[in-house]
């Protein structure tokens, strides 16, 4: 449930927003960068304040995100996300920025998810955001606390 509502948040939290505001690729963050470039696994999920641990798929790896900055991957965001037992995957690309304590996801120039980093530290990486993720008309708060993780070395984790 709580792995559909992750995947959920992030390929379907697409809210057409507009950012009048154009920022460069990272701007005054107020967290070390370098250590944001790697893989990381979703371990905890706080959502409106009561804790949940990830349910991974254990017949599958762990579902996973990250982040690039390399030649021919500029500011890239990876996705991907274990659907049955069969260990069939979705992933989602996005670009990304940061500014400040924020990151900001886009597809070409719209911004369609933004996360507010807690802490960031080489081995955990702290993120909310907020989303009517029940559907019931009231915004809710999702914290997510992940480690790092790169089963298919795609970000050179070491």
């Amino acid at each position: 449930m709580k792995k559909i509502i992750v995947l959920a948040l992030i390929l379907l939290t697409i809210s057409c927003s507009n950012d009048d505001e154009e920022i460069g690729s990272i701007d005054q963050p107020t967290f070390n960068v370098n250590l944001l470039l790697k893989g990381w696994r979703y371990d905890v999920l706080k959502i409106n304040g009561t804790y949940y641990n990830y349910e991974h798929n254990p017949n599958c790896n762990n579902d996973f995100f990250g982040f690039l900055n390399r030649p021919g991957q500029a500011y890239q965001f990876i996705e991907t996300t274990f659907t049955n037992d069969y260990c069939t995957n979705n992933s989602a690309t996005l670009d990304w920025k940061i500014k400040k304590d924020t990151l900001y996801f886009y597809i070409g120039n719209q911004v369609v998810l933004t996360y507010k980093v807690i802490a960031l530290i080489a081995t955990n990486f702290t993120f909310s955001f907020e989303n009517d993720i029940d559907q019931n008309g009231t915004i809710d708060t999702i914290e997510v606390s992940a480690s790092p993780y790169d089963p298919y070395n795609m970000f050179g984790n070491n």
